[in-house]
């Protein structure tokens, strides 16, 4: 009585990590019968469990032969997506486009570029230097890479005897192209 007791608690504690129940496999199909013709028949499936499990090695054997391409690889909307891709982005209502320009921060932006006046060009070192005066007359030093004016014209180099600038135009197809334009250090004294 004591052993079975123990066993029946031995059964209880171990019932909730185990499965007792016995899993069992379809019985094995009988060998194909040949038919009066002489060919062997396959059997019918007994069961669906069996038509399912049958169905499923008929795939992946044809999977197993299955030559890759890189064709295969190629995402298709239909077929082959890219699993990491986000698509948040076709559920986002984004709003009309407005172009916008980007704020470039530039010296003596307040003032166009005929406003300005070139003074003096520092040259003979690895990093030349020019100066520009506004007309309240405030001098400030520039460098190559600098923007300058309104129009926000790059330096993109300083010469003994003047400064290029480059200029953003927008043409009238809506694309921009560079223009550049050369600033001399006295153009008074030139003309005479």
């Amino acid at each position: 009585m004591r052993r079975t007791r123990l066993a029946l608690l031995v059964g209880l504690a171990l019932a909730p990590w185990g499965d007792f129940s016995v899993a069992r496999a379809a019985p094995p199909a009988p060998p194909a019968k040949p038919s009066p013709g002489g060919k062997p028949v396959a059997p019918a499936p007994v069961n669906a469990a069996a038509a399912a499990a049958e169905a499923l090695q008929q795939r992946l054997t044809i999977l197993r032969r299955k030559v890759l391409r890189d064709e295969d690889f190629n995402e298709t909307d239909d077929a082959n997506r890219d699993p990491f891709r986000s698509f948040t982005g076709i559920f986002t209502d984004r709003g009309p486009r407005v172009n916008v320009q980007q704020v470039v921060p530039a010296i003596f932006g307040k003032f166009s570029l005929e406003e300005l006046t070139l003074i003096a060009v520092v040259t003979g070192d690895a990093n030349p230097r020019a100066m520009f005066r506004d007309p309240s007359g405030l001098g400030q030093v520039i460098r190559r890479g600098d923007y300058v004016s309104k129009s926000a014209a790059r330096v993109t180099k300083i010469l003994s005897d003047r400064v290029v600038l480059e200029l953003a135009e927008v043409t009238s197809g809506g694309e921009t192209r560079a223009l550049e334009k050369a600033i001399l250090v006295n153009p008074e004294g030139a003309e005479k």
